[in-house]
Order: structure tokens, then C-alpha cells, then sequence
């Protein structure tokens, strides 16, 4: 039986049980990455691009949806990185921290949105109330009152749409505040929840990086100790095969001249 040698103990590591188990879970969460960066990247796109009434009401959350182009682009440039790094894990760990770092800094950015958007809801009667007064177009108005029959925000003598169907009809009396603040709501839902579940997918990366970064560091310590071993061995054998040295030589012979002389 040949005994293993020093390069097939280096190379034998991708072969290792932890570090391929590892491997399948880390490709396995990073594959639910890319396709979440490129969910998000779609839901942004679907928003920038809309032109049509049922599009442009999504301004009542335009900046949170805004948010996630940028999460879509950030997250499949990261999902390059990770691939990069699953090719060669054990050569290519440098690469694995910064796939982990940078899944951890998206992370707090989403918490942050999140807590952005949060405060927004606190004093949702009146925030919705200055939008519709001073920021929203006719256009946006109009949809509401004409979808949800009714006339103005808190009634039809505020900030109404003379021209709407809504408001000229004069038995409406009342606003269009709850039909917004309802579909304010479903659309914070909607952020909500993709934000949850994005997060969800990295912490789930984080931790199978940082298992493989483990695997990855045992298993080099191994190889280390296993090579330094092949090498210790080796100088011994090549110590115990040498020759006898000129110097021994020169005694014995220094020897046996004195012991003829007596």
C-alpha cells in the first residue's frame, strides 16, 4: 500500500465531507439570494417604468419602492461575490468576509428602511393629509376619487377635483382619507414583507458563510498539521538513510592506529 504524500494531503481538502456538506448549504442560501436580488430589482423596475394611473398611485410609497432598484443591484453584485468565492472557498476566503460583511451592511440598511418607514406611519392621518394638499397631482387625486367615490381628503371642500365623477356628484359628502391611508397601508404591508423576507435570506447566508469560513479554517489547520508531520518524517528518514560522516571515519581510524601503537 503507497503511503499518502504531501501533495495529495494538500489536495485531497476539496474532497473533505465538512467542507463539501458546508459548500451545498452555502450554494443552496446563495442561490435564494440571487433570486431574491433579482426580485427586487424587477420590483423596481416594474415601478420606474409604469406609466399608467394604476402605476403612478405607488407615489404615495415612491422612495420605498425606489429602494428596492437599488437593493436589487446591490444584492446581485454581492451574489457575484459569493459565486466567486464558492468556486475556491479555501483559496478565496478573503472573498468570503467580504460576502459576509457586506450581506451584514445591507441588512442594517434594510432595518433602517424599515424603521423609516415605520415613523412614517405614526402620524399617517396628517402626513397623507399635506401630500394630497400640496404634493400630489390632479392625476393621483383624481384615480382615488373616482375609483373610491369620493370627494376631496377629509371632505369634498378639501383639496378637491372639480372635474372628477366623485365630485360632482353632490350627494358625496365625505373625504378620500381612508380609501389612502388603506392603500398606504397595504403598499407598507407589501415593503414589509419584502424586506422581512430578504432579510430572512441573508441572515440564512451569513450563517452558512461563516459555517464554511469555519470548515474552511479547520480544515487548513489540518492540512498544516498533516504537512508539517509529512516533513518531520521525512527529515528523520533521511537522517536515519545518511551516510556515515568523514569525521566519524577520521576517529574510528584514530583509533584503531592507537590501539595497534600500544
Amino acid at each position: 500500500m503507497s503511503r499518502p504524500t504531501l501533495d495529495g494531503l494538500l489536495h485531497r481538502s476539496r474532497l473533505q465531507p465538512n467542507i463539501a456538506r458546508a459548500s451545498w448549504y452555502y450554494k443552496g442560501w446563495l442561490s435564494a439570494y440571487l433570486i431574491s436580488g433579482l426580485v427586487a430589482l424587477s420590483l423596481g423596475a416594474y415601478y420606474i417604468n409604469g406609466k399608467d394611473g394604476e402605476h403612478r398611485v405607488f407615489i404615495v410609497t415612491g422612495h420605498s419602492l425606489r429602494f428596492f432598484l437599488f437593493l436589487g443591484v446591490y444584492i446581485l453584485g454581492n451574489a457575484i461575490l459569493g459565486v466567486i468565492a464558492a468556486l475556491a472557498p479555501l483559496k478565496r476566503r478573503r472573498l468570503l468576509y467580504y460576502y459576509v460583511g457586506t450581506i451584514a451592511v445591507i441588512i442594517v440598511i434594510m432595518l433602517c428602511v424599515s424603521i423609516w418607514l415605520w415613523t412614517r406611519t405614526l402620524n399617517i392621518h396628517n402626513y397623507y393629509g399635506d401630500m394630497w394638499r400640496s404634493e400630489w397631482t390632479d392625476d393621483i387625486k383624481l384615480m382615488f376619487e373616482d375609483k373610491n367615490m369620493c370627494c376631496g381628503y377629509l371632505s369634498r371642500n378639501d383639496s378637491p377635483v372639480s372635474s372628477s365623477a366623485a365630485c360632482k356628484d353632490t350627494s358625496i359628502k365625505h373625504g378620500c382619507m381612508y380609501p389612502v391611508i388603506f392603500y398606504a397601508q397595504r403598499c407598507h404591508r407589501f415593503i414589509y414583507a419584502g424586506l422581512i423576507v430578504f432579510s430572512i435570506i441573508g441572515v440564512g447566508c451569513i450563517v452558512t458563510g461563516m459555517l464554511l469560513l469555519i470548515d474552511c479554517s479547520e480544515e487548513d489547520r489540518v492540512r498544516l498539521s498533516q504537512a508539517h508531520h509529512l516533513r518531520k518524517r521525512a527529515a528523520s528518514k533521511a537522517r536515519d538513510t545518511r551516510p556515515p560522516s568523514s569525521s566519524s571515519s577520521t576517529i574510528s581510524t584514530n583509533a584503531y592506529q592507537l590501539n595497534h601503537l600500544y
